[in-house]
């Protein structure tokens, strides 16, 4: 097939195999991709969309895996064999800097980046933004995603209920507090919260925690091998702001032992006023919403006069440096990052695209609105999975949960965090 070759895309065809004309035994000729979706998900028919439009386009067949969210776990191992089963892997930023890129097996995009967007005057990296670039660095240096999404967290809530939000949300804690109360009073309580779920759960005193000390000093927790960060005066203020909305009757009974995901869906039906969630929830309770459900949400308030930034996480490809198809590889991300698809990803996927100029579905646009002021969160670097789930996440469960006061969790997070890092040499 004689395909025609955008001449910001020549770049990329001369650094990998030759465009649609093989490339050692026909490796041009498919394109392998594993990715995040599972079949019948609105990402996934965008995905499959373009797939098929770059194939009629180049003559490249492209055979997508849907891997569903295991997609990286189950393809590191790969990385240590002469056979990487895909061209392209899917997952969000933390999956692609921290533990793709750390093993050394990931292709550096700054070829991408440098490319133009097919059919438009601007490159990729102009597409993306800086922001969005820094996110999927590592900490090594190595561009090793390619981002098209974008997804943060806000306090999530019906506008019709509560238009008096809709003109002026809370700007501060203390504000929000108050609003609280009333609906308390009113005879409610207020907070949905799927307490089976520990990252949920430890999402309060994380954004106390970067309100108060910054991005840099929240991240600097978790390594420090003395523990002795834990007793920070700002960590006590982070946890006892925890521990007043433990006690503080907002949350549902029985919220700590709800099987996820019961209080979402509670939450969509008007079991409670407000829910602190990522920007996927509205197409994930649309089912279970009441008659009229309008989405709104605010951005976390400020603390003490400084909010935290906007927690984000951005969903791209990575390219393996032992891929068979760099060069279609490389072609796809640009191409699937044009406007065309990233509307889509809007429209049909209902999340955010990273395109400042793709309006965001109507169930998150509040968000969007914040996310393109650019106060987004700066990237943390270091895989801290192990120590979260070993130490930080049971302890924030007990914090939330009211077992466990801020002064005894500072402590115990000092005592847990040292001997965890003792026990690892």
């Amino acid at each position: 097939m004689n395909t025609r070759i955008p001449a910001g895309l020549l770049a990329l065809c001369l650094a990998g195999a030759a465009c649609g004309s093989g490339g050692g035994q026909g490796a041009e000729q498919e394109l392998r991709i594993w990715s995040t979706w599972s079949e019948g998900e609105p990402n996934q028919k965008v995905l499959a969309e373009a797939a098929a439009d770059f194939e009629k386009d180049s003559g490249v067949k492209v055979r997508v895996s849907w891997k569903g969210r295991s997609a990286m776990k189950s393809f590191l191992p790969s990385l240590n064999t002469d056979n990487v089963p895909a061209d392209l892997i899917e997952g969000n930023n933390r999956e692609l800097t921290r533990q793709f890129a750390a093993t050394k097996a990931a292709l550096d995009l700054s070829e991408v980046y440098a490319a133009e967007v097919p059919g438009e005057r601007a490159t990729v990296g102009q597409t993306v933004g800086d922001a969005y670039r820094g996110m999927a660095t590592s900490a090594d240096g190595v561009l090793a995603q390619l981002p098209y999404q974008v997804s943060t967290y806000g306090w999530f809530f019906n506008g019709k209920d509560l238009p008096e939000l809709v003109a002026a949300p809370p700007r501060t804690w203390d504000d929000f507090v108050k609003v609280l109360e009333a609906r308390k009073a009113a005879g409610g309580r207020p907070l949905g919260q799927d307490g089976s779920i520990p990252n949920y759960n430890a999402r309060y005193l994380e954004h106390f925690a970067r309100a108060l000390m910054g991005d840099e000093g929240w991240h600097a927790l978790a390594p420090d091998r003395t523990g002795a960060g834990w007793r920070r005066p700002e960590v006590l203020k982070a946890a006892q702001l925890v521990e007043k909305l433990a006690k503080g009757g907002y949350f549902p009974d029985g919220f700590n032992a709800a099987k996820f995901p019961a209080m979402q869906q509670k939450w969509a039906g008007g079991d409670s006023a407000f829910l602190y969630q990522g920007t996927y929830l509205p197409k994930e309770v649309a089912p279970y919403a009441k008659e009229g459900f309008e989405f709104r949400a605010f951005r976390f308030p400020s603390v003490e006069g400084k909010a935290p930034t906007m927690n984000v996480t951005t969903t791209g490809f990575g390219i393996p440096a032992k891929a068979r198809n760099t060069g279609a590889a490389k072609r796809f991300l640009a191409f699937f990052l044009k406007k065309k698809y990233q509307d889509k990803v809007a429209s049909v996927a209902l999340e955010m695209s990273v395109r400042t100029d793709v309006p965001a579905a109507p169930q998150v646009a509040d968000l969007k609105k914040a996310l393109d002021s650019g106060e987004i969160n700066k990237a943390d670097r270091t895989d801290v999975s192990d120590f979260n789930a070993k130490v930080l996440l049971p302890l924030s469960d007990r914090l939330l949960f009211g077992t466990i006061g801020a002064a005894d969790f500072t402590t115990e997070m000092a005592e847990q965090a040292a001997a965890y890092w003792k026990s690892k040499g």
